[in-house]
């Protein structure tokens, strides 16, 4: 089977940082793009007069007078047709001067662009181009200055709108780049802080079932975590205070319930007995032994409240020592094998002769497993069986107290360790339990960092999990 790759964690700095060479980048073509753009535009912008038409190399024809000199022509300049003996036989356009003929020297001067006249030097461009078909010399000269005239009327952009349209193009490109680079920024850091902060808001509305979709794998996505965490901590905590809030409502009623029969019975008899002083000895112990036993069951039920007030208590600890957990349930059991045997209940205990070492409160693990024993004897039918035992697993010891008398039915087998709920929804007080003893046993396990479970249903016995840790 392949091994699931463990996702990669990526930082913010990471993300800022492959931001930052995303924007170095884009600035970077988008400078490259505007300098090739410009690059473009000028050289449409100079692009004014084909330079071919007006050299004599290029408009060079055997037939001179087919020559082309539209341009030539345009920018005020001339042709000339020289022949072999330096005659002018053709012209066309207007020249410096109208010879007919060179001299030898006139016309070598021209050849080397007569480089010691400046008139030729800064006003004229010259062009030489000859035919060897038609034995001729084509002189092709234009006007510097109107040239240049020429140029300037052919130009397509003008040199300031140029650069006005290069500038243009740049704001815009570098705006949509910025607008890009803030979207990219606000996927990483706004929207996840938008997120977070509605997350906020529901849980300061007092919505705790709010939790975060956000899929982040860096320090958005621990904090999504830790927010769900709280979220769900605070939720908890609510659930509780408003069971505790309920518990401690029926509690009160509950209380008040259990401790206003048996006062009630003391008051009555009492009463009685004041206002009719001439009755036998025999009813007077009577009503006396009535008030007697309801006074003990309200004492009870008041010492049980208040052992289990103090056993809930988080500031209650327990001293725990390491002892022989074995020896001590034999001791325990034995005390109760008269009652077992009085009430024809079958008892058979499986406990090994090894001792196995548990960090206890005797005391307390007296008070714990005694209820679950006393519970058993009393509200079981002669003949029933129960069992005791204890075993090891791995680092945890287990005691399994289990009968097969009457049950308790499963709907009421999940709350049956809640104070005050009894098997007998009627409440009467013929077995004179205070409904507290089992809440003190769960929380007196727990109080030893132990757990209790509850097997059971309706006519097939109860089974007891007590499950501690092991002394190592």
């Amino acid at each position: 089977m392949k091994k699931q790759k463990k996702k990669r964690k990526r930082k913010i700095a990471n993300l800022l940082l492959r931001n930052y060479v995303f924007l170095y980048f884009l600035m970077t073509f988008i400078l490259l793009v505007t300098f090739i753009i410009t690059i473009y535009v000028a050289s449409i912008s100079i692009r004014n007069v084909d330079e071919t038409k007006i050299i004599a190399s290029e408009i060079m024809r055997d037939d001179y007078k087919n020559i082309d000199t539209s341009y030539i022509l345009k920018a005020n300049g001339f042709i000339e047709i020289i022949d072999s003996n330096l005659n002018v036989i053709y012209r066309k356009g207007t020249p410096i001067e109208n010879k007919k003929k060179y001299t030898k020297e006139q016309y070598y001067k021209m050849l080397i662009n007569n480089r010691n006249n400046d008139q030729y030097e800064d006003e004229y461009i010259y062009s030489f181009s000859y035919n060897e078909n038609k034995d001729f010399l084509l002189v092709a000269v234009v006007p510097n200055k109107d040239l240049q005239d020429l140029y300037n009327k052919k130009s397509k952009i003008k040199p300031s709108f140029l650069l006005k349209s290069v500038l243009f193009f740049y704001l815009i490109t570098l705006i949509l780049g910025i607008l890009l680079y803030s979207r990219l920024t606000s996927k990483t850091f706004v929207t996840p802080l938008k997120i977070l902060l509605n997350g906020v808001k529901r849980i300061t509305a007092g919505d705790y079932s709010t939790r975060i979709d956000l899929k982040s794998r860096n320090e958005f996505g621990e904090l999504r975590d830790a927010f769900n965490l709280m979220a769900a901590k605070i939720e908890e905590q609510r659930d509780l205070k408003e069971k505790s809030e309920e518990n401690r409502r029926r509690l009160i009623m509950d209380i008040s319930h259990d401790l206003k029969n048996p006062l009630a019975s003391v008051i009555g008899y009492s009463d009685y007995l004041i206002k009719n002083p001439k009755i036998s000895e025999e009813e007077r112990t009577k009503y006396l032994t009535v008030i007697e036993n309801n006074s003990i069951r309200a004492n009870n039920l008041i010492i049980d409240l208040f052992e289990f007030s103090k056993f809930e208590n988080t500031d209650f600890n327990l001293q725990l020592r390491k002892g022989d957990i074995c020896e001590f349930l034999r001791e325990l059991i034995a005390s109760y094998i008269p009652q077992m045997e009085e009430k024809n209940i079958n008892y058979d205990f499986d406990i090994p002769e090894k001792s196995i070492f548990v960090n206890f409160n005797a005391k307390s693990m007296d008070r714990a497993i005694s209820n679950l024993i006393i519970n058993s004897i009393k509200y079981n039918p002669p003949n029933t069986n129960l069992t005791i035992i204890v075993r090891e697993i791995l680092d945890k010891v287990e005691i399994v107290i289990k009968d097969d008398g009457i049950g308790i039915p499963k709907k009421l087998a999940k709350d049956i360790f809640e104070p005050f709920v009894r098997v007998d929804s009627a409440r009467n007080s013929k077995s004179g339990g205070t409904g507290l003893g089992l809440a003190i046993t769960k929380t007196l396990i727990k109080k030893h960092g132990g757990s209790i479970d509850l097997e059971t249903d309706k006519s097939m016995g109860c089974k007891f999990t007590i499950t501690l840790k092991n002394y190592i």
